[in-house]
């Protein structure tokens, strides 16, 4: 009888693994499950109960830069930017993310107060030159560590594959609207309800950029003066 105790224990460990392993498949098969939290994909596009926005899984104005790096299992490069005539930035590059299986680039902006721009910009560990007066400083540790604990406020995805416009139709939709960049010949569909700005040029290469929909002004407003409006869809 002493013997048969533990293989008796260990039978019944083996079938309640083998139930909680059946119970957590079919868990996320079942509708409203875990599983419609699995946003891999650009045009899943979630609006919370709160109105925030949801997007690969990131929520604009709520997960911090942290739960974002282990989310995207990847850590980021954060660096603070200033332009003439701009107001400062920081924001976390991830330079190779997969997600849904498509391989892309990813920046992620960061929700510093005005009033702490400054401060990181005086106390910045190294300042690089970019092109057109711009610079890129390098934060030290303490405000590394600050900014990892802040909210994201913006997305811009860098997809490496390209993007056809029948297939960005199928899955997102008719915008809003189209506006032209002459410059570069991009195309721009808006989403004002999506909080989204797709710019696609004639080889499929594409920038999209999410914010909430109560701040889509911040996408349009660069694009309203210098570029000319298209009502015609993308060839």
């Amino acid at each position: 009888m002493s013997l048969s105790l533990p293989f008796m224990d260990k039978k019944i460990i083996a079938s309640i693994l083998v139930f909680s392993a059946l119970a957590l498949v079919i868990g996320t098969l079942i509708p409203g499950g875990d599983a419609r939290y699995e946003q891999t994909l650009p045009w899943q596009i979630e609006t919370t109960t709160d109105g925030a926005t949801r997007v690969f899984g990131l929520v604009l104005g709520k997960t911090t830069v942290q739960s974002a790096e282990q989310l995207l299992r990847s850590p980021a490069k954060i660096n603070l930017f200033a332009a003439p005539e701009k107001p400062h930035v920081v924001e976390a590059y991830f330079d190779h993310i997969d997600l849904g299986g498509f391989s892309a680039r990813m920046v992620l902006g960061i929700g510093v107060p005005a009033e702490q721009l400054q401060t990181m910009f005086a106390r910045g560990a190294r300042i690089s030159t970019l092109g057109g007066g711009a610079r890129k400083i390098t934060l030290n540790d303490a405000d590394l560590m600050l900014v990892r604990g802040l909210p994201i406020v913006s997305i811009t995805y860098l997809p490496r594959v390209r993007l056809q416009a029948d297939l960005i139709h199928q899955r997102f939709g008719e915008p809003a609207q189209r506006m032209l960049e002459p410059d570069s010949n991009m195309v721009h569909w808006l989403y004002p309800h999506l909080g989204l700005d797709m710019a696609l040029d004639a080889q499929g290469n594409a920038v999209l950029q999410y914010v909430a929909p109560a701040e889509f002004s911040r996408l349009l407003r660069p694009l309203t003066l210098p570029f000319a409006q298209s009502s015609k869809p993308m060839p």
